[in-house]
């Protein structure tokens, strides 16, 4: 009786070795992708016209004046949007 005893130890306790070794993950990699703020002159269409980058805020909405005088049956509009960065 005390060996089945002692067998049914030695059985828990590869059991919980098991169970400790499964349950260990490694965390996983999480890749921050970094984006910039450009500007962008879209049509009704959601076409895009013409890009800025961030810093060119005055000469962007100066764009979209242009092109709305030029052209004054279409609408233009300009929102700041989120793009990845190139690698250099």
């Amino acid at each position: 009786m005390a060996d089945e005893a002692a067998a049914g130890e030695e059985q828990k306790e590869e059991k919980k070795k098991k169970k400790a070794a499964t349950t260990t993950k490694k965390a996983a990699k999480s890749i921050v992708k970094r984006e910039k703020v450009v500007w962008k002159i879209f049509d009704a269409n959601y076409k895009e016209v013409a890009c800025f980058p961030y810093s060119e805020k005055d000469e962007a909405f100066a764009k979209l004046e242009e092109r709305r005088q030029k052209k004054s049956n279409t609408t233009y509009f300009i929102n700041e949007v989120k793009v990845p960065m190139e690698d250099e």
